[in-house]
């Protein structure tokens, strides 16, 4: 899944809980399940890289260091070790993460429905976190 939709959705689930440590432990497990799902990854990742920070200084700057940013965080976190391969200072079998290093399998689609579910996934995603911070969105 591309690190929009695990932001969104790590945002989303970080706004449920009023402990920082929880929302953040949930937003990293919640990565796996998403990595499973049919979808393509993209090719340069500078983009979704640039988009996803720009989420996450967006829920910063609207709710602050607040369980809904930590959520974002914990599940954005994984692909930091994707960011470390694709910018060559990690190999591919140096991958730790279940759903990056194979122990898991990673739910990549090689047709347009992969596509279909990134696109619809990482619009719903960012949808519901506008709709997360405009109803409270935890400011701490």
């Amino acid at each position: 899944m591309c690190s929009v939709t695990h932001v969104a959705a790590g945002a989303i689930l970080g706004s449920i809980f009023e402990v920082r440590l929880t929302a953040f432990i949930v937003g990293f497990a919640s990565h796996i399940p998403l990595d499973m799902l049919p979808h393509v990854d993209f090719d340069d990742f500078r983009f979704d890289a640039a988009v996803s920070l720009g989420l996450l200084v967006g829920i910063y700057l609207w709710s602050g260091f607040s369980p809904m940013l930590l959520g974002a965080l914990g599940a954005v976190a994984p692909d930091f070790e994707n960011l470390l391969w694709k910018t060559k200072l990690i190999r591919e079998e140096d991958k730790i993460f279940p759903t990056h290093s194979g122990l898991i399998r990673h739910g990549r689609a090689t047709s347009g429905g992969g596509l279909r579910t990134e696109v619809i996934m990482s619009i719903a995603s960012a949808g519901l976190v506008v709709v997360a911070l405009l109803l409270g969105g935890h400011r701490n």
